[in-house]
């Protein structure tokens, strides 16, 4: 095996979650408050490489904003979240951190001990509540900063949690046996759609129907609240949208629908060839895909995709983009120090 080839290998298996499958909580267990160990490094190191980076010109150029950060973190897919007045991230060693604008630096929120065990991978704000999803021990909430945390798993039969994502006024989750809609009423998460085989990946809203990138194609909901598979011959690991497209992301290429999400074509190219992009994500009409050597942007769908990472180290995997009050914050999966 080439190095090149090894490397990309081993770089997928720390971003891949395990197939896991438990059992949810019951009620009492949910709703024990858990101890919390806020033991993460003072200070970052000078000599460590960034694993976040800003952009405040709509991706031409990126600045380093990892002050605050230990000098060997990681992140994991979906650890980023932004909120009008928050902007987060969830490293799998010491827990949540949010961002301070006037201190242009990362503050570490207490963690649970029991959350960094169940190995964080996605982050979400919703209300006022801040929620983690774990691999093995689903999700976690806190309404207070991280002082204290509660099991929030009632309803999920698979705690396995890829991706939160909020629309019109409610929260829905991605697992790895379907799709979920929390009800803030029960304090329980109801099945959307899905079954036990079917590794929700993430979702999308467009033309007021969802779908889903999943293992087993991209499910399209119809009225009805009935569901279709719109692309079965593909696994899809995201998918995302704006006004005017559907993004999905498969392993080794990425497709676009402009209608009605039943026919798609190939916008591969530009993007390196037989890699897949993370995200895809338009901001002030630009189009820009998180790639594992950068960021790529282009004007139109029709355009080819050009690289755009000035600021940004070599070899800079984007595997999480989001944006916060007009900036672009994107992360990599590992802080390393110089030199590794």
């Amino acid at each position: 095996m080439r190095k090149s080839e090894f490397v990309l290998a081993t770089i997928v298996a720390f971003l891949c979650f395990n197939t896991c499958e438990g059992q949810a909580s019951d009620r009492t267990r949910a709703m024990l408050p858990l101890e919390f160990n806020p033991s993460a490094p003072k200070d970052s190191a000078e000599a460590s490489m960034g694993i976040v980076y800003f952009s405040r010109d709509n991706g031409s150029s990126w600045e380093n904003e990892s002050t605050g950060l230990p000098a060997k973190v990681s992140i994991g897919l979906g650890g980023i979240a932004a909120a009008e007045n928050l902007l987060g991230i969830a490293t799998k060693e010491y827990g949540v951190y949010l961002y301070s604008t006037a201190g242009n630096n990362w503050t570490n929120v207490p963690t649970s001990k029991e959350i960094i065990e169940g190995n964080i991978g996605a982050l979400a704000f919703f209300k006022n509540t801040m929620l983690v999803g774990t691999q093995h021990k689903g999700v976690f909430s806190s309404k207070n900063q991280g002082q204290t945390w509660v099991h929030q798993n009632i309803g999920l039969p698979n705690q396995s949690i890829r991706r939160f994502i909020e629309f019109e006024d409610s929260l829905y989750v991605c697992t790895n046996a379907g799709f979920y809609v929390f009800n803030e009423i029960l304090l329980s998460w109801e099945l959307k759609f899905g079954f036990v085989s079917l590794q929700v990946n993430g979702a999308t809203n467009y033309n007021g129907s969802f779908y889903l990138a999943t293992n087993k194609g991209i499910y399209k909901e119809m009225k009805g609240q009935s569901w279709v598979n719109v692309a079965p011959k593909v696994s899809v690991h995201n998918i995302s949208s704006d006004e005017n497209a559907l993004y999905a992301m498969t392993y080794d290429e990425l497709l676009i629908s402009s209608s009605d999400g039943v026919n798609w074509i190939s916008i591969q190219e530009g993007l390196p060839p037989h890699l897949y992009t993370f995200n895809v994500l338009n901001q002030n009409s630009t189009l820009l895909a998180g790639q594992w050597d950068g960021i790529y942007k282009k004007r139109s769908p029709l355009d080819t995709w050009v690289l755009s990472s000035k600021g940004l180290p070599k070899g800079f995997a984007v595997t999480n983009m989001k944006s916060f009050k007009g900036i672009l914050v994107v992360s990599t999966a590992e802080r390393k120090l110089k030199g590794e």
